[in-house]
Protein backbone atom coordinates (compact mmCIF):
# COMPACT_ATOMS: atom_id res chain seq x y z
CA UNK A 1 0.00 0.00 0.00
CA UNK A 2 1.40 3.31 -0.99
CA UNK A 3 1.74 6.02 1.70
CA UNK A 4 -1.06 8.37 -0.32
CA UNK A 5 -3.29 4.93 0.00
CA UNK A 6 -2.53 4.48 3.54
CA UNK A 7 -3.12 8.02 4.44
CA UNK A 8 -6.79 8.17 2.85
CA UNK A 9 -7.46 4.69 4.28
CA UNK A 10 -6.51 6.35 7.98
CA UNK A 11 -8.86 9.41 7.19
CA UNK A 12 -12.67 9.78 8.21
CA UNK A 13 -15.43 7.52 6.41
CA UNK A 14 -17.79 10.58 6.81
CA UNK A 15 -19.62 10.69 3.59
CA UNK A 16 -21.59 13.98 3.71
CA UNK A 17 -19.36 15.89 1.98
CA UNK A 18 -19.17 13.20 -0.61
CA UNK A 19 -22.87 13.32 -0.73
CA UNK A 20 -23.08 17.11 -0.89
CA UNK A 21 -21.26 17.44 -3.69
CA UNK A 22 -23.04 14.33 -5.88
CA UNK A 23 -26.03 16.57 -5.15
CA UNK A 24 -24.70 19.66 -6.47
CA UNK A 25 -23.07 17.52 -9.41
CA UNK A 26 -26.84 15.94 -10.10
CA UNK A 27 -28.32 19.60 -10.03
CA UNK A 28 -26.28 20.50 -12.20
CA UNK A 29 -26.93 17.74 -14.47
CA UNK A 30 -30.77 18.38 -14.25
CA UNK A 31 -30.33 22.02 -15.23
CA UNK A 32 -28.09 21.52 -18.19
CA UNK A 33 -30.41 19.12 -19.66
CA UNK A 34 -33.30 21.57 -18.77
CA UNK A 35 -31.70 24.19 -20.73
CA UNK A 36 -30.76 21.97 -23.67
CA UNK A 37 -34.25 20.27 -23.57
CA UNK A 38 -36.38 24.06 -23.78
CA UNK A 39 -33.46 25.88 -25.92
CA UNK A 40 -34.20 22.65 -28.79
CA UNK A 41 -37.58 23.49 -28.53
CA UNK A 42 -36.78 27.37 -29.77
CA UNK A 43 -40.43 28.61 -28.07
CA UNK A 44 -39.94 31.88 -26.85
CA UNK A 45 -43.54 31.16 -24.86
CA UNK A 46 -41.69 28.76 -22.92
CA UNK A 47 -39.06 30.87 -21.89
CA UNK A 48 -40.71 32.45 -18.99
CA UNK A 49 -41.20 28.47 -17.39
CA UNK A 50 -37.68 27.63 -18.51
CA UNK A 51 -36.95 31.08 -15.99
CA UNK A 52 -38.76 29.59 -13.09
CA UNK A 53 -37.49 25.84 -13.23
CA UNK A 54 -34.18 27.18 -13.77
CA UNK A 55 -34.18 29.50 -10.47
CA UNK A 56 -35.20 26.27 -8.95
CA UNK A 57 -31.79 24.91 -10.06
CA UNK A 58 -30.37 27.47 -8.75
CA UNK A 59 -31.23 28.17 -5.63
CA UNK A 60 -30.95 24.54 -5.00
CA UNK A 61 -27.17 25.21 -5.70
CA UNK A 62 -27.00 27.51 -3.57
CA UNK A 63 -28.12 25.71 -0.72
CA UNK A 64 -25.88 22.91 -1.10
CA UNK A 65 -23.12 25.25 -1.54
CA UNK A 66 -23.59 27.02 1.65
CA UNK A 67 -24.53 23.49 3.19
CA UNK A 68 -20.67 22.44 2.16
CA UNK A 69 -19.10 25.43 3.82
CA UNK A 70 -21.47 24.54 7.45
CA UNK A 71 -19.62 21.35 7.36
CA UNK A 72 -16.55 22.70 6.73
CA UNK A 73 -16.77 25.02 9.67
CA UNK A 74 -18.10 21.82 11.77
CA UNK A 75 -15.65 19.51 10.41
CA UNK A 76 -11.57 19.46 11.38
CA UNK A 77 -10.65 16.83 9.34
CA UNK A 78 -12.15 15.76 5.98
CA UNK A 79 -11.63 12.87 3.94
CA UNK A 80 -10.43 15.25 1.07
CA UNK A 81 -8.44 18.37 0.98
CA UNK A 82 -11.02 21.19 2.54
CA UNK A 83 -9.87 23.27 -0.12
CA UNK A 84 -10.88 20.93 -2.89
CA UNK A 85 -13.98 20.38 -1.84
CA UNK A 86 -14.75 24.32 -1.32
CA UNK A 87 -13.33 24.72 -4.96
CA UNK A 88 -15.66 22.30 -6.27
CA UNK A 89 -18.68 23.33 -4.60
CA UNK A 90 -18.08 26.53 -5.98
CA UNK A 91 -17.20 25.44 -9.19
CA UNK A 92 -20.50 23.20 -9.32
CA UNK A 93 -22.50 26.09 -8.37
CA UNK A 94 -21.30 28.26 -10.96
CA UNK A 95 -22.41 26.22 -14.02
CA UNK A 96 -26.02 26.75 -12.65
CA UNK A 97 -25.89 30.27 -11.73
CA UNK A 98 -24.64 30.79 -15.83
CA UNK A 99 -26.89 28.49 -16.96
CA UNK A 100 -29.87 30.41 -15.02
CA UNK A 101 -28.12 34.01 -16.37
CA UNK A 102 -28.50 32.58 -19.77
CA UNK A 103 -32.38 32.09 -19.52
CA UNK A 104 -32.61 35.23 -17.35
CA UNK A 105 -31.14 37.64 -20.33
CA UNK A 106 -33.25 35.07 -22.74
CA UNK A 107 -36.18 36.62 -20.63
CA UNK A 108 -35.27 40.32 -20.18
CA UNK A 109 -33.63 40.75 -23.84
CA UNK A 110 -36.97 39.49 -25.68
CA UNK A 111 -34.80 36.98 -28.02
CA UNK A 112 -37.17 35.25 -29.97
CA UNK A 113 -34.96 32.62 -31.90
CA UNK A 114 -32.03 31.13 -30.44
CA UNK A 115 -28.43 30.62 -32.75
CA UNK A 116 -27.53 26.93 -33.74
CA UNK A 117 -24.33 27.85 -31.77
CA UNK A 118 -26.21 28.09 -28.68
CA UNK A 119 -27.52 24.27 -28.94
CA UNK A 120 -24.77 22.86 -29.56
CA UNK A 121 -23.26 24.41 -27.01
CA UNK A 122 -26.02 23.43 -24.52
CA UNK A 123 -25.81 19.90 -25.75
CA UNK A 124 -21.80 20.21 -24.77
CA UNK A 125 -23.05 21.28 -21.19
CA UNK A 126 -25.60 18.06 -20.72
CA UNK A 127 -22.04 16.09 -22.00
CA UNK A 128 -19.67 17.60 -19.81
CA UNK A 129 -21.92 17.34 -16.72
CA UNK A 130 -22.72 14.15 -17.17
CA UNK A 131 -18.66 12.84 -16.96
CA UNK A 132 -18.54 15.15 -14.39
CA UNK A 133 -21.66 12.92 -12.19
CA UNK A 134 -18.68 9.68 -12.83
CA UNK A 135 -15.65 12.14 -11.59
CA UNK A 136 -17.41 13.33 -8.69
CA UNK A 137 -18.44 9.81 -7.41
CA UNK A 138 -14.87 8.77 -8.29
CA UNK A 139 -13.60 10.92 -5.63
CA UNK A 140 -15.51 8.25 -2.75
CA UNK A 141 -12.67 5.50 -2.96
CA UNK A 142 -10.88 6.67 -6.10
CA UNK A 143 -10.19 3.26 -7.41
CA UNK A 144 -11.28 3.88 -11.48
CA UNK A 145 -7.93 6.44 -11.68
CA UNK A 146 -7.50 5.63 -15.35
CA UNK A 147 -11.08 5.95 -15.75
CA UNK A 148 -10.82 9.26 -14.11
CA UNK A 149 -8.57 10.67 -16.15
CA UNK A 150 -9.75 9.66 -19.41
CA UNK A 151 -12.79 11.07 -18.49
CA UNK A 152 -11.16 14.33 -17.74
CA UNK A 153 -9.70 14.50 -20.64
CA UNK A 154 -13.07 13.89 -22.36
CA UNK A 155 -14.11 17.08 -20.40
CA UNK A 156 -11.27 18.92 -21.64
CA UNK A 157 -12.19 17.62 -25.33
CA UNK A 158 -15.65 19.11 -24.88
CA UNK A 159 -14.41 22.26 -23.77
CA UNK A 160 -12.18 23.11 -26.41
CA UNK A 161 -15.00 21.93 -28.84
CA UNK A 162 -17.58 24.66 -27.16
CA UNK A 163 -14.63 27.25 -27.43
CA UNK A 164 -14.57 26.98 -31.07
CA UNK A 165 -18.16 26.76 -31.12
CA UNK A 166 -18.26 30.30 -29.67
CA UNK A 167 -15.79 31.72 -31.50
CA UNK A 168 -17.41 30.52 -34.81
CA UNK A 169 -20.75 31.74 -33.51
CA UNK A 170 -19.28 35.40 -32.84
CA UNK A 171 -17.62 35.26 -36.09
CA UNK A 172 -21.37 34.55 -37.86
CA UNK A 173 -22.80 37.60 -35.67
CA UNK A 174 -20.32 40.38 -36.63
CA UNK A 175 -20.22 39.24 -40.42
CA UNK A 176 -23.32 41.20 -41.16
CA UNK A 177 -24.81 43.18 -38.16
CA UNK A 178 -27.67 44.42 -39.43
CA UNK A 179 -28.81 45.12 -35.91
CA UNK A 180 -26.21 46.04 -33.66
CA UNK A 181 -27.75 45.76 -30.52
CA UNK A 182 -29.48 42.51 -31.07
CA UNK A 183 -25.59 41.80 -32.06
CA UNK A 184 -24.52 43.24 -28.65
CA UNK A 185 -27.30 41.04 -26.63
CA UNK A 186 -26.20 37.63 -28.46
CA UNK A 187 -22.39 38.51 -27.75
CA UNK A 188 -23.01 38.60 -23.86
CA UNK A 189 -25.32 35.20 -24.36
CA UNK A 190 -22.58 34.01 -25.71
CA UNK A 191 -20.04 34.19 -23.64
CA UNK A 192 -22.09 33.59 -20.41
CA UNK A 193 -22.60 30.18 -21.88
CA UNK A 194 -18.99 29.59 -23.12
CA UNK A 195 -18.01 30.75 -19.59
CA UNK A 196 -20.64 27.44 -18.29
CA UNK A 197 -18.41 25.07 -20.08
CA UNK A 198 -15.10 26.38 -18.37
CA UNK A 199 -16.62 26.09 -15.34
CA UNK A 200 -17.35 22.30 -15.56
CA UNK A 201 -13.95 21.82 -17.03
CA UNK A 202 -12.62 23.78 -14.02
CA UNK A 203 -14.29 20.82 -11.58
CA UNK A 204 -12.80 18.18 -13.51
CA UNK A 205 -9.46 19.79 -13.07
CA UNK A 206 -9.75 20.03 -9.49
CA UNK A 207 -11.06 16.43 -9.30
CA UNK A 208 -7.61 15.75 -11.45
CA UNK A 209 -5.55 17.57 -8.91
CA UNK A 210 -7.39 15.89 -5.99
CA UNK A 211 -6.68 12.36 -7.70
CA UNK A 212 -2.90 12.74 -7.65
CA UNK A 213 -2.81 14.17 -4.51
CA UNK A 214 -4.19 10.76 -3.28
CA UNK A 215 -3.65 8.02 -5.19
Amino acid sequence: MSFNSMLRWMKPRETVFFDLLEGATDNAFQAAILFDRELRAGDPERFPELRRQMKEHERRGDEITHEIVEKLNQYFVTPIDREDILSLAHALDDVVDRLDAVTERLMLYRITGVLPAMTEIASIAVEGCSELQHLIRGLRDMREVESMRLRIKRVHTLENKGDSLFHSALAEIFRDPQDPILLIKWKEILEIVEDATDRIELVAKVVGSTVMKNA
